[in-house]
């Protein structure tokens, strides 16, 4: 259990500090080269190690190669790449606390796709965290929430983890009973595929990126850490510890995303952030307990 919960805690990490990259290098990188280059480096790394278990799961990956195609387009291709083209408006900080509602998004999709109605206490946490992510994302401003006149990066963060959200509840309703290395190469694979045109377009558009050392080792830890160990290491924690625990652990990301951005990007935390993450955590909390008597608000 203690090799599970250190697993989750570096997912968190390695992922923190994938947020921070994009804001710090998003305006010298642009979005779709960033995502391109990050999945397209971790294909590599991975593509030896998962010739085997492609071999063994072929026939299983034939026969549901369509699927596999539709689920690398909300997870591999959209996520990452919406979250770094919001980074080019937002802080590392905002991405951050609006990231930690993932769980709360998945709950709403799982009640939209599946039917599966949230309990009274899951319902109660939700609006308390939507009312968090609306407090950082109009700054606190009454002005601003009256207006409908949001930050257009923050607005990019809630599609990409509704885009993430929408591919867990998928995943789960119809599995696919293949090895956990070839399920992510394929991914990863028609991912790259998918990030493709929008990468060329940009490129004509914005030309390219000095390929200088600290780029490089951007792109190896893009490629590497965030990509394929964290992928990795959640799947290990949701296996040993359960998926409810595990996502307990998203709670963290802003505390490490926060840390460091203070240290490494200067950036600032306001009160609007700390009543945002308070309320947020809060309904993270409440939107996790499983009551065993179901009382339901609707």
């Amino acid at each position: 259990m203690v090799l599970a919960y250190a697993g989750l805690t570096l997912t968190i990490f390695f992922w923190a500090i994938n947020t921070v990259i994009a804001k710090a290098v998003v305006m010298e990188i642009k979005p779709m080269a960033l995502s391109f280059y990050r999945w397209f480096l971790a294909l590599i790394f991975l593509f030896p190690f998962a010739v085997p278990h492609l071999k063994k799961d072929m026939p299983l990956i034939r026969q549901n190669l369509g699927f596999l195609f539709f689920l690398s387009i909300p997870s591999v291709a959209a996520y990452n790449s919406i979250l770094y083209l919001g980074a080019q408006y937002t802080s590392a900080t905002n991405i951050s606390l609006v990231v930690a509602t993932m769980p709360v998004m998945t709950i709403i999709f799982s009640w939209i796709m599946n039917r599966k109605k949230p309990f009274a206490l899951q319902t109660f946490g939700i609006i308390v965290s939507i009312i968090g992510v609306l407090i950082i994302i109009s700054k606190g401003s009454w002005q601003v929430l009256s207006t409908l006149s949001f930050n257009p990066g923050d607005l990019l963060i809630v599609l990409s983890i509704a885009s993430w959200s929408f591919y867990s509840v998928l995943l789960k309703k119809n599995p696919i009973d293949i090895s956990p290395i070839s399920f992510l190469a394929m991914l990863i694979f028609f991912g790259v595929l998918c990030i493709l045109p929008f990468y060329l377009w940009e490129f004509v558009l914005f030309k390219g990126f000095e390929l200088k050392p600290g780029n490089i080792i951007i792109f190896l830890y893009l490629g590497i850490f965030p990509s394929i160990l964290a992928y990795l290491c959640w799947n290990f924690g949701v296996k040993t510890a359960g998926a409810s625990i595990a996502s307990v652990f998203m709670y963290l990301l802003p505390v490490f995303t926060s840390i460091i951005a203070y240290l490494f990007l200067n950036e600032s935390l306001f009160v609007y952030h700390f009543t945002g993450g308070i309320l947020i955590l809060f309904g993270l909390i409440m939107s996790s307990f499983k009551l065993q008597r179901k009382i339901y608000f609707f």
